[in-house]
């Protein structure tokens, strides 16, 4: 996946740390989500889907790294 870079102010710098410390409450589907929406809002990422088909924090597939954290979470291997 190629790195963008994104310009923020200091508020949204802040939420967006505020976001990453509360990693323990929000799943780490559901924070990619919430950053992938706002990068679309500001149109610094094009959406690959169909609005129909967007991706929700319900449906979105976990990566090998996230599905780990998961197992590791419940107690599964």
């Amino acid at each position: 996946m190629p790195r963008i870079t994104v310009l923020l102010n200091r508020d949204e710098e802040q939420a967006l740390i505020r976001l990453a410390l509360a990693d323990l409450r929000v799943p780490n589907v559901e924070a990619r989500f919430l950053l992938r929406e706002e990068l679309m809002r500001r149109g610094a990422l094009k959406p690959t889907l169909a609005p129909a088909d967007a991706e929700s924090p319900a449906t979105t597939p976990l990566n090998g790294a996230a599905a780990q954290d998961v197992a590791a979470a419940s107690g599964g291997d």
